[in-house]
């Protein structure tokens, strides 16, 4: 079985045979004089097809090396001879008893049922309007949020806080002071007071359905703690993930690609979008073909933002969006794609991180297939509470017990100036 590290060094053989490609290619094309494929992508679909093959491949192997970065990093599993608080145990005796909490023990109900809590744990679940049902303990949910963590990608890379309210507000500075300059006997004049205003971002409740049989319940050696956070897992980061690009806002966080965007000047020539009442994202329009990207857009995105924001800088784009950005060379015939280029780092757009964003859209006219900048300027706040209810009886003729495990999440971007996107024609 391959080693990590022959995985690696496949997947750098492959990136030098794309970009021997590419450099054909473009022999091939400043000869009759057109586009050259390092610079826009551009190709012959024989050529096109062969490139398409050493891609999926790519695509393969650093599947592979994030799969096995995942299991090096992935919690143990439960073993049973694992120290539990009590809390832990009498969520998953609640859960083995198929909800049925008068099975619990008074003790165990005043740790995870609301009504038999104590006044100062009640108001810890002051904000969740539940209609029964009980709540997972602190660990549990900090073994969840770890699974939660390994394969939702924007959690990777944004803040995150816990809260137990219905929302999170935070002061910030819209207009700030000004300072001028002042001969000696000048007197004084007044300066620009400073706008505060709030950014609010509201939690949301995020649903998820368990269907476990009978029998695995019954059975005591039926790893049922684990199936609910490899479940959990998959389903809640899957939704939260798409929100966290796409969201509305309404009844779910707002995504980042969801905020209204103004043009920027750096690139495009055009004047900056202002919008003193609604927070834009700036954007910088492709100077490719329509529908199309080039190389020195994925460069100029970025070379957009503000200082203070670059070194901190991430992009993040589709799969298709990576494919064609492995094309890409600078003015200087090095790829932008650079798989593993600092001693076994991750790969990186020329110096950058990236991470993939299924969410995000793929190259095509109107659309905005990259983002990029501090993501630590994107906020997910957290309601750790998982509270589960159990359905009775919609399952009971397929031998199944349904569980509805509920959580509140919420997202906002905190200070727009600190991203980019790119628009294409």
């Amino acid at each position: 079985m391959p080693t990590l590290t022959d995985i690696q060094d496949e997947i750098k053989t492959l990136a030098e045979e794309i970009s021997a490609r590419v450099d054909g290619l473009d022999k091939e094309q400043k000869k009759i004089k057109e586009d050259l494929t390092s610079k826009t992508g551009a190709m012959p679909t024989e050529q096109k097809t062969i490139i398409d093959r050493l891609n999926e491949r790519v695509n393969e192997l650093m599947d592979a090396v994030d799969a096995e970065r995942i299991a090096r990093s992935r919690p143990p599993m439960s073993s049973g001879k694992k120290e539990r608080s009590a809390a832990h145990q009498a969520f998953i005796k609640a859960m083995k008893a198929r909800g049925d909490i008068n099975l619990l023990e008074p003790a165990e109900k005043a740790l995870i049922v609301k009504e038999f809590m104590p006044a100062e744990r009640k108001a810890l679940y002051a904000a969740d309007a539940t209609t029964g049902g009980f709540f997972a303990s602190t660990d549990f949910m900090d073994e969840l949020i770890a699974y939660r963590l390994l394969v939702s990608p924007m959690r990777k890379i944004c803040r995150t806080q816990t809260t137990s309210g219905e929302k999170v507000q935070m002061p910030s500075l819209q207009n700030d002071t000004t300072a001028y300059w002042s001969s000696e006997p000048a007197s004084f004049s007044n300066s620009q007071d400073p706008t505060i205003g709030m950014i609010t971002i509201p939690v949301h409740e995020l649903r998820g359905l368990l269907r476990i049989s009978q029998q695995n319940l019954e059975d005591s050696m039926f790893n049922l703690e684990d199936l609910i956070k490899q479940r959990l897992m998959l389903q809640f980061a899957k939704t939260e993930g798409a929100a966290f690009i796409n969201g509305s806002g309404s009844g779910q966080p707002q995504g980042i690609m969801s905020y209204p965007n103004a043009a920027t000047s750096s690139f495009t020539g055009g004047s900056a979008g202002k919008n003193n009442n609604v927070q834009q994202i700036p954007y910088v329009l492709s100077g490719a073909a329509v529908g199309k990207i080039n190389a020195d857009d994925v460069l100029n995105v970025k070379m957009d933002l503000k200082a203070d924001y670059d070194a901190n800088a991430t992009y993040i784009f589709t799969r298709g969006t990576l494919n064609t950005i492995r094309l890409f060379k600078d003015s200087q015939n090095r790829p932008l794609w650079q798989p593993f280029a600092a001693g076994g780092l991750p790969a990186q757009i020329y110096d950058t991180p990236y991470v993939e964003m299924p969410d995000m859209s793929e190259i095509g006219t109107g659309n905005y297939p990259i983002a990029v900048g501090d993501f630590s300027n994107y906020m997910i706040v957290d309601r750790i509470t998982l509270n589960i209810q159990q359905l009775n009886e919609l399952y009971a003729q397929s031998g199944l017990i349904g569980f509805i495990a509920r959580m509140r999440v919420g997202g906002g971007v905190l200070l727009p100036e600190a991203f980019r996107t790119l628009k294409c024609n």
